[in-house]
């Protein structure tokens, strides 16, 4: 990104932006606001309108990715059985973190998350950008669950187990702990990896 793809007013998205590339291209170790502002085309003291320090620019980050997730999922067509969908939302949690495997590994930190609640982390400095923005792939996944039961604690329960697997799973294909066999696609593997899709009746 150069000053000639820079609109005034349009700074902030335009330094997360430029940060996704070069997190994607060289990793978080080389993330400064110094640096985006030279591939925004703007003075080294420009950014500091927006992010008071690297933490803030961080969360503004890890913000955008988790609404960059949630929109994807969202995509999904929803003219299919809850099963279906829930399935949906997760290999597409999935393929987002390994096509974002440094974005989504800064998300996590930024966050905690470990399993989405209320709350979502023991961390009280998140922005209310990022509180907002982590949890609504988990409120999909949630509505998800809604339309296979009307009782609360089992949908929270369901979606609790349905998030850690596809975090699990995500974590160990980019770390390179698992590997998916030969010909098969992230969807039908968490179909066959998981009972919860296999049979989600009422209880």
């Amino acid at each position: 990104m150069t000053s000639r793809n820079y609109h005034h007013g349009d700074l902030k998205a335009a330094l997360i932006e430029a940060a996704n590339t070069l997190l994607k291209e060289k990793g978080i170790e080389a993330l400064s606001l110094r640096t985006l502002a030279s591939m925004v085309g703007v003075s080294h003291m420009a950014p500091y309108a927006h992010f008071k320090n690297k933490s803030e620019l961080f969360q503004a980050i890890a913000a955008s990715g988790f609404n960059a997730l949630a929109q994807r999922q969202a995509a999904v067509s929803m003219d299919q059985s809850p099963a279906q969908l829930i399935l949906d939302y997760g290999s597409e949690y999935i393929e987002f973190a390994i096509d974002n495997a440094p974005l989504y590994r800064l998300m996590l930190s930024q966050t905690q998350v470990t399993g989405p609640q209320q709350d979502m982390s023991p961390n009280t400095h998140l922005s209310d950008d990022l509180k907002a923005a982590s949890k609504r792939p988990y409120i999909l996944l949630m509505n998800a669950f809604a339309l296979i039961s009307k009782d609360k604690e089992t949908q929270n329960v369901r979606a609790q187990g349905a998030w850690a697997m596809v975090h699990g799973i995500a974590s160990l294909l980019i770390d390179g702990h698992l590997n998916i066999p030969k010909g098969m696609n992230i969807k039908t593997f968490l179909a066959k990896a998981s009972t919860q899709v296999l049979d989600l009746k009422d209880t």
